[in-house]
Parts: structure tokens; C-alpha cells; sequence
């Protein structure tokens, strides 16, 4: 559908492969059961200062709006395009073809699980899900959360909200790939959750 090289997939998840120094999937075993937010990085994101849930699952850029208010998360899902800081938590770090050139910020974060596109090796898993926000819900449903609340998961919005990238000082117009992205992890989540969006 995207034309994605297998090729820059493979090598930036070998890049990443050889970072990871040990296998820490088993801490993602804190979502077991639990009521978990997962908080994405869209327009509607700023309308939101609580967040219910035991787990807290933040979806890349949506981090730096967090940390904004003081709330860090347990888990970060990110391929690091979006993220400008980097509190104590657990990264769910992706590598893909086109951020082989971020992944030196790995070796910034104390505790990092790894994840690819492409069939795993490794220290690598491959959990499913196409953004930093859909795989956040694939990942919870993955490791059994009791309940999934989404906040900033605008799926539909004809904008990119600021938090999406460091570069934003607002909301902008979504481009054409980010809307067929975005429609793809809509598809993603509806399947996951059971339910549309």
C-alpha cells in the first residue's frame, strides 16, 4: 500500500537489534489486567488534563504534552520522531525505514523494548499495529489490559495535532500519506478494540 523498502526496514531494526542490551518484555507484564489510557498526540489532546486508567501508554510526541503536566508515563511507544524528552519510563522503541538516523537516542533511555516491521530476530518483537498510536493499543491488548481508554486518538481529524512533531507550534493540515496512515491505524484500533471508532 506505502511502498515501504523491506530493506531500510531490515537495517534499521538490525541498527536497533544491536542497541538493545537485554530482553525486557517481560515489564510490560505492568498492563496485565489493569485499566490502562493510552494518550495519543492529536488536536484533541490539549482538551485533556486527567487521564483515568491504573497504566498510563503514551503514544510518542503525546509524552512531551504529559511531561508538560507533570504526569510521567509507564510506557512510551514511540520511533522517536515526535519525542523531544526523555523521562524514566519504559520505551517500546520501533524501527522502521525511516528512522534509522533517530535510533542513537537509544542509548539515552535506561529501559527499552524493541520492536520491527519486519519478521523479528533477536532482541526484537513484533507486536503488530502501523503508528506510534495504534501500536500503543496493540500493545495493551497484547499483554491483557482489563480496559483500554483512548485520549488524543483523533483518527478522523483533518489536522495533526502540535505535540505530533517536535517542529509544530500548532495544529497543522494532515497531509495525504498521514491521513491514509491515520485511516490504517483507525482500522487497526476498530479491530483490536472490537468496536468503531
Amino acid at each position: 500500500m506505502f511502498g515501504f523498502p523491506f530493506s531500510k526496514d531490515y537495517y534499521s531494526a538490525s541498527l536497533l537489534n544491536l542497541m538493545i542490551r537485554e530482553d525486557l518484555t517481560r515489564e510490560l507484564e505492568i498492563i496485565r489486567g489493569k485499566d490502562v489510557a493510552v494518550v495519543g498526540a492529536g488536536p484533541s489532546l490539549v482538551d485533556h488534563r486527567e487521564f483515568e486508567g491504573e497504566v498510563m501508554i503514551s503514544a510518542d510526541g503525546a509524552t512531551n504534552y504529559l511531561l508538560s503536566l507533570g504526569i510521567v508515563p509507564d510506557v512510551i511507544v514511540t520511533d522517536l520522531d515526535g519525542i523531544t524528552q526523555f523521562p524514566d519510563s519504559l520505551y517500546v522503541v520501533h524501527a522502521h525505514g525511516d528512522n534509522y538516523h533517530l535510533l542513537h537516542k537509544v542509548s539515552e533511555l535506561k529501559r527499552v523494548v524493541g520492536t520491527t516491521q519486519v519478521p523479528p530476530f533477536g532482541r526484537l518483537k513484533l507486536f503488530g499495529g502501523f503508528t506510534d498510536g495504534d501500536r500503543a493499543v496493540v500493545l495493551a491488548r497484547a499483554f491483557g489490559a482489563r480496559r483500554i481508554r483512548l485520549y488524543g486518538m483523533d483518527l478522523d481529524s483533518p489536522m495533526v495535532g502540535r505535540y505530533s512533531k517536535p517542529w509544530l507550534s500548532s495544529d497543522s493540515p494532515a497531509s495525504h500519506l498521514k491521513r491514509l496512515k491515520l485511516r490504517v491505524a483507525k482500522d487497526i484500533i476498530n479491530e483490536v478494540i472490537g468496536k468503531d471508532l
